[in-house]
């Protein structure tokens, strides 16, 4: 088996791998066996939910950041290698993770205080 013909069947079972674990997950999606309800929503200490915008901006810009990446990816194909993704990226995405972050520390640490001292949330 020539080296050629390694790589083809290394991209076919690439393929078919991904293809086989989109199609799982939309399934799953779809038959209820992944639970979406509350996606976008935290939950406070008591057992409340909330509309959380941190997990919205974090969810858009992560799949912003990989449609961006992907298509990086498809223009340079030819190449034979894999794009680097720009520094910038990095520091947004990890900006993006902090805005997370700190909203839920937020809730978790000053919203308790406040239904300590007997104030409703």
């Amino acid at each position: 088996m020539s080296l050629a013909e390694v790589a083809w069947l290394i991209k076919v079972e690439v393929w078919v791998f991904l293809s086989v674990l989109v199609a799982l997950i939309a399934y799953r999606i779809v038959t209820g066996q992944i639970n979406t309800d509350y996606l976008l929503y935290g939950t406070k200490k008591g057992g409340g939910k909330y509309f959380s915008p941190e997990r919205v901006q974090l969810m858009l810009f992560t799949l912003g950041t990989a449609m961006f990446y992907l298509n990086d990816v498809i223009q340079h194909r030819d190449s034979g290698l894999i794009p680097d993704v720009p520094k910038q990226t990095l520091v947004l995405l990890g900006g993006s993770h902090a805005v997370f972050l700190t909203g839920k520390a937020y809730m978790m640490l000053f919203k308790n205080i406040s239904k300590k001292d007997g104030d409703a949330d």
